[in-house]
């Protein structure tokens, strides 16, 4: 696929015009604004974006963000291409895709979980704890072609299984999803932390597997030329998310209690009325975020990216050659170097 062909899908404007608040996406360009696009409903997996936003960090920085909750990985690419929106979060495998096989002018200014935040959930009573465990079963996941199916095929391929041994079900990412293998639909699904730490903090009979593939679990992108025109903007977003991110990674749980208060006084995030659960889900994000040197966190790590691109290409899952970058450390060093 071209760019042209890229910017120009109906994929892309159907998952734009399906967007709620879409007109709002198309007008929100102006200097010093962004609307920053989540993946799926608003979680305290997104709290660096969510924190710095209710606390006034963004205000202070000078940039005016506004964050709407997405229809998947792939839509925030799709809408980050097409110059709807002006910056998301997205799986690093799906990104990684996307910039080279369709030549996408998406670029990643920032990794947000250095490993993938997504695990395998299955009953205690049929656990499913490898990947060899999941042929011939139903696996639900939240929609197709996003950052969950790219990690689940990846995964797949490093073990060399077919990827037409299981079967894959629509589910929502979320802990009522569980009901389904209660009901005998799915034997699994694809959750993140949130989802997972939400059902053992309920005493669900739950087991789990990580699903590290080796890939940034979750990246912040943008479109290339759109980063270029307003790179002040980008650049007072990072500093705004670096700060959150540092202050809830150092928060005792007096202080991540009153984070998790500040952040459902502006955002309707499900799950964060029950503080056990809470605090439990927000302590499993916070090790997502961190890298070996935390004041670097958000920083592409270059090594990681080298593996991960090699990785990629080892599976076939990168089938051209990598003729632009794959993602710039420029905005985080101009916020924080």
């Amino acid at each position: 696929m071209k760019r042209r062909e890229f910017l120009g899908s109906a994929a892309a404007l159907a998952a734009a015009s399906s967007l709620p608040g879409f007109a709002s996406l198309v007008h929100a360009q102006g200097k010093g604004q962004l609307v920053f696009l989540t993946p799926a409903s608003y979680s305290l997996a997104f709290s660096p974006v969510l924190y710095a936003s209710a606390n006034g960090y963004f205000a202070k920085e000078g940039v005016d963000v506004k964050i709407e909750a997405g229809r998947g990985a792939a839509q925030v690419v799709q809408l980050v291409a097409a110059k709807q929106t002006q910056a998301g979060r997205t799986g690093g495998a799906n990104y990684m895709m996307a910039r080279v096989n369709n030549n996408a002018p998406v670029i990643s200014i920032a990794t947000i979980a250095q490993r993938s935040p997504f695990l395998v959930i299955s009953s205690k009573e049929a656990p499913i704890l490898t990947p060899q465990d999941m042929v011939g079963k139903t696996i639900g996941m939240q929609s197709a072609g996003g950052s969950m199916e790219a990690t689940l095929d990846l995964m797949l391929m490093r073990e060399k299984i077919d990827l037409k041994a299981l079967r894959r079900e629509r589910v929502a990412d979320s802990a009522a999803s569980f009901g389904m293998i209660e009901a005998k639909r799915v034997h699994g699904f694809l959750g993140n932390t949130s989802a997972a730490t939400r059902l053992v903090a309920q005493n669900y009979p739950v087991a789990t597997f990580p699903m590290d593939d080796g890939i940034p679990g979750q990246v912040y992108v943008a479109e290339e030329s759109v980063l270029a025109e307003n790179r002040d903007s980008y650049v007072a977003f990072m500093r705004a998310v670096y700060k959150s991110v540092r202050e809830l990674i150092d928060m005792d749980d007096a202080g991540l209690q009153k984070a998790v208060e500040v952040m459902r006084g502006r955002f309707n995030i499900p799950g964060s009325d029950n503080l056990p659960v809470a605090l439990a889900d927000m302590r499993a994000n916070r090790a997502l975020w961190t890298t070996e040197d935390p004041t670097k966190v958000l920083r592409h790590g270059e090594k990681h990216w080298e593996e991960a691109e090699a990785l990629l290409r080892e599976a076939g899952l990168l089938k051209n050659p990598t003729t632009k970058p794959l993602y710039t450390n420029d905005i985080w060093e101009a916020a924080n170097g």
